[in-house]
């Protein structure tokens, strides 16, 4: 089977025009928000057309809103008792063209049973779990493909769509809460869904002293409730007093302070992809994770990392004695990083 089908060589049942284009994207809070610049040009590129997203709830609890969707079609893919009545839904919507942005055996089916003579899709060597089985269309194949939001964009690419910057629109709540207008607003994320991921709290506790000796900025401890124990943990190592957000903010709320904050620095997570979409300088820690894949967009340099030999593995759990892509990353290094940041906004 051909691994993409051109435009100009579609059967007659596939080039009617384009006017009800479902995206199935369920995933994370992070590849939600790098779909933004893709779901923009879409708008940009097809108007008229009614633009649908097939989203899990946690995602849509940030992205809901979004100007450039028409419909979200909330389903909790876990539950086996929301399928029929999605399908439904879906089926109904008779969409034109529907893109699987997720590229796994879920999406696949949601896909595939939607009816749509269009059925957009990675291509073979980057589908996971078969999913390329369910597509009749695909991107072509890309030896060197780049972050995810420029994965994305190569579906913009393909339905030959206008070139254009990059935006997001994130939808976010205004933060209203002041503070020292003089001090640079720092913000730490202290968590990743990926335990593998996850940066010390002795590391945050030095990192924090560090900003407030050096800058004197005013930090700001953000993460969710799952966050509360590694916040308990940072907070009492950390000689300087600082701001604790964790496991109070929604994820718009989150977006917001970002929006405002002089710096983020984090992990590979979705609040460090949330914060490039507003426009914030971040400071990414990367170990397990691999920066060419999931790091932020546009902002290479903004990565930290500390070389070891099993680096990047990707996995959910480290295997390997001392955790030590992660447990060698010092704050130092960071601070390092830092500078290049704060050093212009301090003076």
């Amino acid at each position: 089977m051909r691994e993409a089908l051109a435009s100009s060589t579609l059967p007659p049942s596939m080039e009617r025009p384009i006017e009800n284009i479902t995206l199935v994207k369920l995933g994370a809070i992070g590849d939600a928000v790098n779909t933004l610049p893709l779901v923009n040009r879409l708008r940009d590129g097809f108007p008229k057309a009614r633009i649908q997203w097939v989203i899990g709830p946690p995602a849509h609890s940030l992205i809901g809103g979004h100007a450039a969707v028409d419909d979200f079609l909330v389903l909790d893919s876990k539950r086996l008792a929301a399928w029929p009545a999605a399908v439904r839904e879906l089926r109904a919507s008779k969409p034109d063209l529907v893109i699987d942005l997720q590229r796994i055996l879920k999406s696949g089916l949601l896909t595939r049973l939607s009816g749509a003579p269009r059925r957009l899709g990675f291509d073979r060597a980057r589908c996971k779990e078969a999913a390329w089985l369910f597509t009749n269309e695909r991107i072509a194949p890309n030896a060197t493909p780049g972050v995810t939001v420029s994965q994305y964009l190569e579906f913009a690419d393909h339905l030959g769509l206008a070139q254009s910057e990059p935006r997001w629109d994130l939808p976010c709540t205004p933060w209203s809460e002041t503070g020292d207008a003089s001090a640079p607003l720092v913000v730490l994320n202290l968590g990743a869904s990926k335990e593998a991921n996850h940066w010390y709290a002795e590391a945050w506790a030095q990192l924090a002293d560090a900003l407030v000796n050096e800058f004197s900025a005013r930090v700001v401890l953000s993460g969710g409730p799952q966050d509360r124990a590694a916040a308990d943990a940072v907070q009492q190592l950390a000689s300087q007093a600082l701001e604790d957000r964790v496991g109070t903010l929604s994820l718009k709320q989150s977006a917001g302070l970002f929006e405002v904050a002089d710096l983020f620095i984090g992990g590979d997570t979705g609040p460090l992809h949330m914060a490039v979409a507003v426009g914030t300088p971040v400071v990414a820690l990367f170990g397990a994770a691999d920066p060419r894949r999931t790091g932020p967009f546009g902002m290479p340099h903004s990565v930290v990392t500390h070389p070891t030999d099993c680096q990047p593995c990707r996995k959910r759990h480290c295997f390997v004695a001392g955790h030590p892509c992660m447990r060698l990353l010092t704050a130092e290094a960071v601070m390092q990083r830092v500078r290049e940041n704060l050093a212009p906004v301090a003076r």
